[in-house]
């Protein structure tokens, strides 16, 4: 008598040693990347003069707080009047 293996696995999604392997692969790219990218901005943001990167951030905030504001009141523009949703 022999024992016959059955495999309870669909075909067409990975197995859990590939979905491991797939998950070690991700962790090192994002840290082989990432650790150097954030040393080099960190690097970059020291050379700034402190106006010119005082400057920079408040472009960034105030064109992302005008896109939010922009972005809501295109959504109330749609609204049926009378009507709260």
């Amino acid at each position: 008598m022999t024992a016959r293996h059955t495999i309870e696995h669909d075909a067409n999604e990975p197995s859990r040693r590939a979905l491991k392997i797939i998950s070690m692969l991700t962790a090192v790219i994002v840290l082989a990347v990432s650790v150097p990218l954030v040393f080099g901005v960190n690097w970059t943001m020291r050379q700034l003069p402190a106006e010119l990167l005082l400057l920079i951030c408040g472009i960034g905030l105030g064109g992302s707080a005008g896109f939010f504001l922009g972005r809501r009141d295109a959504i109330r523009q749609f609204r049926t009047p009378g009507r709260d949703e």
